[in-house]
């Protein structure tokens, strides 16, 4: 009788401390991009009733749609009419309807094209994302919003989760007060890094706009500031900009035996540019795992995937992941051209990324 009790006092311990185990998984996109060609392509699939962006996400979003937060760079405002792609763009508000359709539910918003519209497209692109519940950070419409929701704070899972945004300009333009959008200062970010810990989170992402275009390899400047994150307390380091990939890399903390991950650029997410390295990008992937007062990186990888435009009596795209479980170019009949493209893209990945796991399967 007594080794009977004594084995179910185990068990039970044993399922306490199994319960104390929470678990978070977080996913992050790159470039949102909003070119004319990517604005007629949505209004040729709504077949003359508005815009219609979702068959874009179709093959993506059962991965997009598990996990626990799915953060995206907006890199287009949502000012209304009259629509316009590059330079300075305004998209169609299905656009991000779709985004979210597709499962994305945090939106970075400080990057070059914050500003493109100016004072109205800023504020009118906030309302939009308010209306349908998207939390978003990076961009206010003035200091007292931004001081009482910056950093922004996410709680799931058990897990709080603090996250911080800046962009390295906004192509020469100027807010117009009381907007504010987050640029990158050392001092600014150390002062929020400091703010961010007197709420206590498990973990804190900041997400970069940063580095120069088009570059496979990040610069100096931007391993600097990495650096200079991981040192003041960030957890993670997430980068976008650049429209292609860049290498992952871990900094090592002194005095702990912890290291920050840094992906310094996701590439494009959904554009319209179709030059080697450009015309795809990644989904980078994060488990947490927080057992008692204790978080840890259970895992990391990536998803890679390529950005199909073709001729469906017009341009059309597709989002085509290099998944085992997901349809391919079979289904579209792809050119051999295409098919050229699309491997390459991969291919090219995977040599910029050895020391990181790539996902082949969701």
């Amino acid at each position: 009788m007594q080794q009977i009790f004594i084995l179910l006092f185990f068990v039970l311990v044993s399922q306490v401390f199994a319960g104390d185990s929470q678990k978070l998984r977080i996913i992050f996109a790159g470039d949102l991009m909003g070119h004319l060609t990517q604005i007629n392509a949505a209004q040729r699939e709504a077949k003359g009733k508005g815009y219609n962006y979702k068959p874009v996400y179709k093959h993506l979003k059962p991965y997009i749609s598990s996990a626990d937060i799915a953060v995206i760079n907006l890199e287009h405002t949502l000012a209304g009419p009259p629509y316009a792609g590059y330079p300075q763009f305004s998209s169609p508000d299905e656009s991000i309807f779709a985004a979210q359709y597709a499962g994305f539910n945090v939106i970075a918003t400080s990057n070059n094209h914050s500003l493109d519209r100016g004072k109205q497209g800023l504020e009118r692109t906030l309302s939009v994302l308010d209306s349908v519940g998207l939390r978003h950070f990076g961009m206010y419409r003035d200091t007292v919003e931004k001081d009482s929701s910056y950093p922004l704070i996410i709680e799931k899972n058990g897990m709080k989760i603090a996250f911080l945004n800046y962009t390295y300009g906004t192509n020469e333009l100027v807010e117009e007060a009381p907007n504010v959008v987050n640029r990158i200062d050392t001092a600014l970010i150390a002062a929020d890094i400091r703010r961010a810990r007197l709420e206590f989170p498990d973990f804190i992402v900041a997400f970069m706009h940063w580095g120069p275009e088009y570059e496979i390899k990040e610069s100096a400047a931007q391993r600097e500031l990495a650096q200079f994150m991981a040192w003041k307390g960030v957890s993670l380091i997430v980068g976008s900009h650049p429209h292609v990939v860049q290498p992952y890399s871990k900094i090592f903390v002194p005095g702990s035996k912890d290291s920050v991950p840094v992906i310094y650029s996701l590439g494009n997410f959904f554009s319209n540019q179709r030059d080697r390295y450009r015309d795809g990008g990644i989904i980078f992937e994060i488990n947490l795992e927080k057992t008692g007062n204790k978080t840890s990186i259970v895992s990391q990888s990536y998803l890679p995937f390529w950005v199909y435009r073709f001729d469906r009596n017009g341009n059309v795209f597709r989002l085509l992941p290099e998944c085992k479980t997901a349809p391919g170019c079979e289904e579209y009949r792809m050119k051999p051209a295409d098919k050229k493209a699309m491997d390459l893209f991969f291919s090219d990945t995977k040599r910029i990324l050895p020391n990181l796991p790539r996902r082949t399967r969701f």
